[in-house]
């Protein structure tokens, strides 16, 4: 079974202000890559049934198994690209490092069984995260929020571009046994572009729905709960 993908370095420019803004690195661009050794990751079984339970299909967005991987989170090889990114990155506003992710830096989400899981829409991209914890960790997670100041914000990147962003609330219905909604709007040379993300919580299950596109808020919006949703429904199925 084939788990462990690792994003292609072939395209940094496209993937600087996601990773900024995510902050996992869920590939919302073109991913692929090398196998992973899962027998040396104790978590391999857990990761591979929440893998198992990631979403196939929702309306008319399919997985893209060749760009989703398993294990134990922080070995996830988005999420290692994710914090080189970060660390070659500057920020006017130091404290809005991982604004939109700060719940990952928690020892128990690191140390979690994880599925990162990327899907082609043609209307944008779309990722989702599931990790493993029990309900009290998943709880706190969920609470974790960015700084006031982090509304606005501008990265500077190692080749000297830079991108503005801006974090805001979403107002979207509530998903799971609780969830809150956020949007991250980034601009730069080449237009603006937004990302909109549910957390959830399902029991001890803590669940990630992003969508990131130029296109219309309500469409995206629509489809963060339509994903959400039947994510939920085939975790209570599979797990």
């Amino acid at each position: 079974m084939r788990l462990r993908q690792s994003p292609a370095r072939s395209t940094p420019t496209a993937a600087l202000p996601v990773a900024i803004a995510l902050a996992s690195a869920v590939a919302l661009t073109a991913c692929g890559g090398q196998e992973g050794e899962q027998s040396e990751d104790p978590n391999a079984e857990a990761a591979a049934q929440l893998h198992d339970a990631q979403p196939l299909n929702v309306e008319d967005v399919t997985l893209l198994p060749e760009s989703s991987e398993a294990g134990t989170y922080s070995e996830l090889v988005t999420v290692q690209y994710s914090e080189e990114v970060r660390a070659s990155t500057e920020l006017d506003k130091p404290e809005c490092t991982d604004a939109a992710n700060r719940w990952s830096d928690l020892e128990a989400v690191r140390e979690a069984p994880a599925s990162v899981a990327a899907y082609e829409w043609d209307r944008g991209n779309v990722s989702h995260i599931l990790v493993r914890l029990d309900e009290g960790s998943a709880a706190e997670a969920l609470a974790v929020e960015p700084p006031e100041t982090c509304a606005e914000y501008t990265a500077t990147y190692e080749d000297g571009s830079s991108s503005d962003y801006g974090v805001a609330d979403l107002d979207v219905p509530p998903v799971g046994d609780e969830s809150r909604s956020f949007s991250i709007r980034v601009s730069d040379d080449g237009g603006e572009n937004h990302m909109y993300t549910v957390m959830y919580r399902n029991g001890g299950l803590l669940g990630t729905t992003s969508v990131m596109g130029p296109g219309d808020a309500e469409d995206y919006e629509q489809m963060l709960v339509d994903f959400s949703e039947a994510a939920i429904k085939r975790q209570d199925q599979m797990l």
